[in-house]
């Protein structure tokens, strides 16, 4: 499951149409018009919310003419913006333009750090992580687990936080594959569909990255039974928040800091005919215990003051509840 940050969304997100009936329709954007209709009201999930006369009056009135290209990207602006006006803020369409712009200043994610911030506790920072690379997937995936695994065999280690703040998303099941080191193997969510029905279990197993081959270091905490607090904030979006969600439900975690960005639906990648992927919003999330997330996820405990003064209070309730032996 794949998705990208904030400012992808936001790019798209400004995405406007223009309206002209002076240029002739060609074959190839009528049969674009076509697929990409045909997708959206078949498997968005917020198709009931598009009015499909409407859309097809306005997709003929649209500049269309001057290449088969331009004409593309007309649709796809078009449909961005309306299933924005339905309330979709993740769905999105990898352009040629978008992808050149943005994904080679990221070619290189940024990598996971890790500290010991003493009493026994080690903090994980994980960031978000857009490859497009099964190599760095993995190299990803197993410096989380090098970097746990390290504190975790130097020190006697009584809790440990994951501290999602900023995280934008991507490709979040490296960061559940790392972050497995921490967990039990086994059911950490749902895919929920329209009729919210529950379509497929989330599972994250030792050694392995979900939807790949690759297989990864295997090291596990020698006490799972450890407090986890998870740190989040309105920046933790996207895959940022479907990794903080495998880690709700269970006993000895907790959530701390601010709201998060409300990007918790799940993107399916449907590849068009022009080759443009279309990361199509296609599902809701639940946690382990069934609880649907519709919008934002909300933090066990609120924190309402930002970073101020070199202060983390974030973390320092984070690591309050960690030392609390009741």
């Amino acid at each position: 499951m794949k998705s990208v940050t904030l400012f992808i969304l936001l790019i798209l997100s400004n995405a406007v149409y223009t309206q002209d009936t002076d240029h002739k329709i060609s074959k190839s954007t009528k049969k674009f018009i076509k697929e990409v209709s045909k997708i959206i009201k078949e498997k968005s999930l917020f198709s009931d919310s598009l009015h499909w006369t409407e859309i097809s009056d306005e997709l003929a009135a649209l500049s269309f003419g001057k290449s088969d290209s331009a004409d593309h990207e007309a649709v796809i602006n078009y449909f961005i913006q309306k299933l924005r006006n339905a309330g979709d803020n993740h769905s999105f369409f990898l352009t040629p333009s978008i992808k050149q712009s943005f994904l080679p200043k990221n070619s290189e994610p940024k990598q996971p750090e890790s500290k010991y911030v003493g009493s026994g506790i080690g903090l994980i920072k994980v960031t978000d992580c857009i490859t497009l690379s099964r190599t760095k997937d993995r190299d990803f995936a197993n410096n989380i687990r090098s970097q746990i695994k390290k504190l975790d065999t130097e020190i006697e280690m009584v809790g440990w936080v994951i501290d999602l703040r900023n995280n934008g998303g991507g490709n979040m099941w490296p960061m559940v594959a790392g972050l497995n080191s921490l967990l039990p193997d086994g059911i950490v969510g749902y895919l929920i569909g329209r009729n919210n029905g529950i379509e497929k279990k989330w599972k994250t197993e030792n050694g392995k990255i979900n939807y790949s081959n690759d297989v990864i270091d295997t090291y596990k905490v020698k006490k799972m039974s450890n407090k986890i607090a998870v740190l989040i904030d309105s920046m933790t979006a996207s895959s940022g928040e479907m990794t903080a969600i495998t880690f709700i439900g269970l006993p000895n975690v907790k959530l701390f800091g601010q709201p998060s960005a409300g990007y918790t639906t799940v993107n399916s990648t449907f590849y068009l005919s022009d080759k443009t992927p279309l990361f199509l919003a296609t599902n809701f999330v639940a946690d382990r215990a069934h609880n649907i997330y519709l919008k934002k996820i909300i933090p066990d405990v609120i924190i309402n003051t930002q970073n101020s003064h070199g202060n983390d209070e974030t973390l320092a309730n984070a690591i309050n509840w960690i030392l609390q032996t009741h």
